[in-house]
């Protein structure tokens, strides 16, 4: 049986409710008293309506009136139903931490928490990033809807904006429509229903129902596998920087590649650089070798340059940036010598490694 609270905020407006609230739809869950304490937080807003707990069919809210502080009822508007009684507490407006959950789904579902919202895009956030493998990371998006209508325009605007697949989590199916999965489909994006997937464990955490590998199945099988011949990713380590990357060419198509306790040979192929056409290198690494046998460094008088230095130099750049999962440019132009300069230290074939 899914933990009954993921159902209860996806129809929730705001996600924050009376106490009154909170307590009619989930006291009768056993771990409610856990989840109230860790992930919900006070206001100073005291609700002027409740749900209703007669079962006429209705469904309006009661309106609350106080005629003094120990004489609070919620009545109804619509039939003589006789008036509930409140409490101060009970008329408390308490809202869900949205950061704590959040946080919570992130550390159960193995994701490196990064959390932002998306500008225009309510009730969206984008969690962090699922690594299957260092240096291969997919955007994880958390989104809270009310309508079949409203998730579709928000995967549309997602689909647009995130230009690789992602993960989409919402707390149920309930408004995941045909328009919905065609569009995740055709961008490889898994969807995760939390009410099946995660669940309150003892402590204040979630624990999942399936393993995370069965999970993310969709974004695991997208790895290329090491000896396969296709783009890899270097396993960069965390908080390295292109001053602190080595590489040399052992020949014209491989190179050995050194960062912090992380090493290894890798092809042009491997590295993002083999023609489309014929499988050959591109000339981006055709101008990484130039950088390896001019020591780092080139400039218009070199035998490496050309009319299209330029735009070769930020083609390179762009496929390092990538291979190594760095956001900077790793080769500076140096404006006094007119130079292309590689922040990391290349070497060529046959130098001496130190």
């Amino acid at each position: 049986m899914s933990d009954p609270f993921w159902a209860y905020l996806e129809r929730l407006p705001g996600n924050s409710a009376a106490l009154f609230d909170w307590d009619k739809a989930l006291s009768g869950w056993d771990r409610y008293p856990l989840f109230r304490d860790h992930f919900l937080q006070l206001t100073k807003n005291h609700a002027t309506a409740v749900d209703c707990p007669t079962e006429c069919g209705l469904g309006c809210p009661r309106s609350v009136v106080t005629h003094v502080k120990t004489n609070i009822r919620a009545i109804c508007n619509e039939k003589e139903y006789p008036a509930v009684q409140l409490t101060t507490r009970q008329t408390l407006i308490y809202r869900l931490k949205q950061s704590a959950i959040n946080g919570a789904i992130c550390a159960a579902l193995g994701i490196e928490h990064r959390e932002s919202k998306f500008d225009g895009l309510p009730h969206t956030w984008r969690l962090g990033d699922f690594i299957p493998t260092a240096g291969m990371d997919f955007p994880v998006v958390l989104t809270m809807q009310d309508s079949k209508d409203a998730l579709a325009e928000v995967v549309r605007s997602l689909c647009l904006s995130i230009p690789k697949p992602f993960v989409l989590i919402a707390p149920t199916r309930l408004h995941l429509s045909p328009t919905v999965e065609t569009l995740l489909a055709q961008r490889s994006s898994p969807f995760i229903a939390l009410n099946e997937d995660l669940y309150l464990g003892d402590a204040p955490r979630f624990l999942t129902r399936r393993d995370k590998t069965e999970i993310f199945a969709p974004l695991i099988g997208q790895v290329p596998e090491p000896d396969s011949g296709g783009t890899v990713f270097f396993p960069t380590p965390p908080g390295t920087t292109w001053l602190q990357i080595k590489i040399q060419f052992r020949d014209g198509h491989t190179v050995t590649i050194w960062a912090g306790d992380q090493s290894g040979r890798y092809t042009y192929t491997q590295m993002g650089m083999a023609s489309r056409k014929n499988g050959n290198p591109t000339e981006q690494w055709k101008l990484l070798e130039g950088f390896a046998n001019s020591r780092g460094e080139i400039d218009w008088h070199s035998r490496y340059a050309s009319d299209k230095l330029k735009k070769q130099k930020q083609e390179l750049s762009k496929h390092l940036r990538e291979f190594f999962r760095l956001d900077d440019d790793p080769i500076e132009w140096v404006k006094d010598t007119k130079t292309y300069r590689c922040k990391f230290r290349i070497l060529p074939e046959g130098a001496e490694v130190y």
